[in-house]
């Protein structure tokens, strides 16, 4: 497989939905709305693992296993929600190319080293949530018919959006801005 850019890694982190559900977003229903958003968990948990594995700084690794923890829980109560609302999560088929372009970026940023490696993770999250949040209030959060499941998606976003704060201020502090 190729290495990837930075930039490339950065445009795959913003393109983990957008590739297939604005089309469709209309025609979500809840268990693809609870497969998508696991799927996604999965990705940033995957990548805070790596970051909390080979991360130079302490600082960092700190950031990683706190977000790990965080969309770890996050995943578990998307399978609660799914119980709730009584629904299958299911992937939409048009996710395939999210979980390739994660692999890709995942394998990018396990090649880096160092400082390049922490200041690409950085821009990996800042470029991940923006899009998470962007996602989950424009896509994910009007399509969902169970209203536990929009109340979730709704009552989540300010730890989403303190994930990206520490992330940018992070960025900020190692000039990966």
């Amino acid at each position: 497989m190729k290495k990837l850019t930075f930039l490339q890694i950065v445009a795959a982190a913003g393109l983990w939905l957008s590739a297939s559900v604005p089309a469709q977003a209309a025609g979500l229903d809840d268990g693809q709305i609870l497969g998508i958003y696991i799927q996604v968990n999965s990705f940033d948990i995957e990548s805070a693992l790596l970051a909390r594995a080979q991360g130079t700084s302490a600082a960092l690794r700190k950031l990683a296993s706190h977000v790990a923890a965080d969309h770890i829980g996050v995943r578990e109560a998307a399978y609660d929600l799914a119980r709730k609302c009584g629904v299958t999560p299911t992937t939409p088929a048009g996710r395939v190319a999210a979980a390739s372009d994660h692999a890709a970026a995942m394998q990018s940023l396990a090649a880096l080293q160092g400082a390049e490696f922490d200041k690409a993770y950085l821009r990996h999250e800042e470029a991940f949530h923006a899009g998470a949040i962007d996602a989950a209030k424009k896509l994910l959060e009007p399509a969902a018919s169970c209203g536990e499941l929009r109340a979730h998606l709704h009552e989540i976003l300010p730890a989403f959006e303190g994930h990206l704060s520490q992330t940018r201020a992070m960025a900020r502090e190692v000039g990966s801005r």
